[in-house]
């Protein structure tokens, strides 16, 4: 049997990457990282995202977009 590690990691990236083509709308670069316990991922994480999906948007099919949320832009989940 195959033994698996106790932890999920998640890892974005956000802006641009290049140092020679910045973008002046938005100048940044961010590497993010969240490290769950795979117990904890799944018995809270994943039942308090869907909750938050059903309480806003009445279902749990919609996508978090970091830009959509920056922006407060509004892109129908239909």
């Amino acid at each position: 049997m195959l033994n698996f590690g106790d932890y999920i990691v998640f890892v974005d990236e956000s802006g641009d990457h290049g140092m020679y083509s910045i973008d002046l709308e938005f100048p940044i670069f961010v590497l993010a990282f969240c490290i769950f316990e795979k117990s904890r991922y799944a018995n809270d994480a994943v039942i308090e995202a869907h909750r938050i999906k059903f309480d806003y948007f009445g279902h749990d099919q919609i996508v978090f977009h970091e830009r959509e949320i920056r922006k407060q832009e509004h892109r129908s989940a239909f």
